[in-house]
């Protein structure tokens, strides 16, 4: 279980992360999302005790994390992370070695799925390559908490669909949470049981998907008519161009008419709306 309460962090005056207070209490894969410079990766590195906070209360199955924490449970990897300059099978060896619940088989296996070569030095490794060793080593520490820093970067689309299918394959075999942050939001939506929308430091949506596609809606029409459906509705946005109007909500769409055309969004239209503040009572 994760927990925050309260959780801030400043730099100076500038709030990164803004009293969030948050409870993951499911294993399940959940998918963090928010746009560059919403407090995504400060998010992800003060559950993991790799970031302090400056004030509030984070725990990982009871247990208080903070930079201090010897043992947090929690295996984290951000995007571009570096290792020693070593072959890659020497890694999962070293990795293994240090960590007695290592899954040294899943890693050997995911490996040779996606034709590593273990000969072959850290740095002598494409992007996509290096990101998919960080991740399999992060995947196969066993750890009661993974937390994932966009993992698919450099990963053309066959092997990002190959990474969602060893996501899947590695819950399945170790259920616990498992956190995402990405930006490629549609492909990953087929995986993941919950989205956690993070904007301006600030969590806008922590829900099941099912809830989106049971209240998050497009409704169009004269302005007149649109007012008037949605007066009552939480509007997540907004556009007006002459007399027609377009609002977007998260709740019960109105009963249908002739005058109002209620469309169903997608979840990067849902995303776009939450964060992208073109009007509307939030």
């Amino acid at each position: 279980m994760i927990k925050l309460e309260n959780v801030t962090k400043k730099y100076g005056d500038v709030h990164v992360l803004k009293d969030i207070t948050l409870k993951i209490d499911e294993p399940g894969i959940y998918c963090l999302l928010g746009r560059n410079g919403a407090g995504k990766t400060t998010f992800l590195k003060s559950i993991s005790g790799h970031q302090s906070i400056t004030s509030g209360i984070i725990e990982v199955d009871s247990k208080k994390i903070s930079t201090a924490s010897l043992e947090t449970g929690v295996s984290y990897i951000e995007n571009f992370a570096r290792h020693f300059n070593l072959p890659v099978k020497k890694l999962l060896d070293i990795a293994s070695k240090v960590n007695p619940d290592y899954d040294y088989a899943f890693a050997f296996e995911m490996m040779e799925r996606f034709e590593l070569d273990g000969k072959k030095k850290f740095n002598q490794l494409s992007l996509g390559m290096k990101t998919m060793v960080s991740t399999i080593i992060c995947l196969a520490s066993n750890k009661k908490v993974i937390l994932l820093d966009e993992p698919v970067l450099g990963f053309d689309a066959v092997m990002r669909v190959e990474f969602y299918e060893m996501l899947e394959e590695s819950f399945q075999k170790h259920p616990r949470i498992i956190i995402v942050s990405t930006h490629i939001i549609e492909e990953i939506a087929k995986t993941i049981q919950k989205l956690i929308i993070i904007d301006k430091g600030t969590i806008r949506f922590f829900d099941t998907l099912q809830s989106i596609e049971a209240k998050a809606f497009r409704i169009s029409g004269l302005k007149k008519d649109v007012e008037t459906a949605t007066q009552n509705l939480n509007i997540i946005g907004q556009d007006i161009i002459g007399g027609l109007a377009t609002c977007y909500i998260f709740d019960t769409p109105p009963r249908n008419d002739s005058s109002l055309e209620i469309q169903l969004l997608s979840l990067q239209d849902f995303f776009i709306q939450m964060v992208g503040r073109r009007g509307g009572n939030q």
